[in-house]
C-alpha cells in the first residue's frame, strides 16, 4: 500500500506543479500524464539457492511529463510490479518490484499516432520470497524458504506509441526492458514488460 501512496502523491504533486508552469506561455509546451497496467514474463535467478524465477508479472503506475520542445519530454514515472510464482514451488511464493525514477523521450507525430522512445533513470525495491516446501494456509514454520529484500539503480529503455482518441485524451502503449543493478550486479529476474492506459494532456 505505501508504494501505491508514493505513486499518488508524486503524480499529484507533479501534475499540480505543470499546471502551474503550464500557464506562463514562455518554456512549458504542455503537460501530459495518466494511469497505467502492465503485464509481462520475467525469468532469471540470482539467489542462492540457483532458483530460476520465471512467470508472468503484473502491475501498474503512472507517469507525469512536462513538454519542452515540439519532440521532447521529461518527467517522472513510478510502478509496482508482482510475479506470483507457482512452478517448482509453493503457491503463495512471490517476487515484487518497486521502481521510480525521472524520465525522458522523444516522440514525433503523425496524424493521430504519436511514437515515442526513451529511458527512465531512478531506484527500487525488490522483494523476493521463496518457499520450496511446505504449506502457506497452516500456521507452522517453514524451514525451506528464503526472503529477501533490497535496493537498485534502475535504468530502464522504453519504446511505445499514444493514440490521440480526442485533443485532451491518448491511449498509450509501450514496452520497456528495466535493468536494475544491485550491489551484486545486474538483478534477476528480468524480462519485457507491455503497458497499456490512458494519457490526459494539455
Amino acid at each position: 500500500m505505501k508504494t501505491k501512496y508514493i505513486i499518488t502523491s508524486l503524480l499529484s504533486i507533479l501534475l499540480t506543479l505543470t499546471s502551474a508552469s503550464a500557464g506562463n506561455g514562455k518554456t512549458i509546451k504542455g503537460f501530459s500524464g495518466g494511469m497505467m497496467v502492465h503485464t509481462g514474463y520475467l525469468s532469471g535467478g540470482d539467489n542462492p539457492r540457483n532458483y530460476n524465477a520465471s512467470g508472468a508479472t503484473f502491475g501498474i503506475g503512472g507517469v507525469a511529463k512536462l513538454h519542452l520542445t515540439e519532440h521532447f519530454r521529461a518527467g517522472f514515472e513510478g510502478y509496482f510490479s508482482n510475479m506470483g510464482l507457482k512452478k517448482d514451488i509453493v503457491d503463495g511464493s512471490f517476487n515484487k518490484v518497486f521502481w521510480t525514477g525521472a524520465l525522458a523521450d522523444w516522440y514525433w507525430k503523425i496524424g493521430k499516432f504519436y511514437p515515442y522512445v526513451g529511458a527512465t533513470v531512478g531506484g527500487g525495491m525488490e522483494t523476493a520470497f521463496y518457499m520450496f516446501e511446505g504449506d502457506k494456509h497452516d500456521w507452522l514454520p517453514e524451514a525451506n524458504a528464503i526472503y529477501n529484500k533490497k535496493p537498485f539503480f534502475a535504468f530502464d529503455p522504453f519504446v511505445g506509441v499514444e493514440y490521440a482518441v480526442g485533443e485532451a485524451l491518448h491511449l498509450t502503449l509501450k514496452a520497456d526492458w528495466l535493468l536494475a543493478v544491485n550491489k551484486d550486479g545486474l538483478n534477476r529476474p528480468m524480462g519485457p514488460r507491455i503497458y497499456f492506459g490512458f494519457i490526459f494532456s494539455h
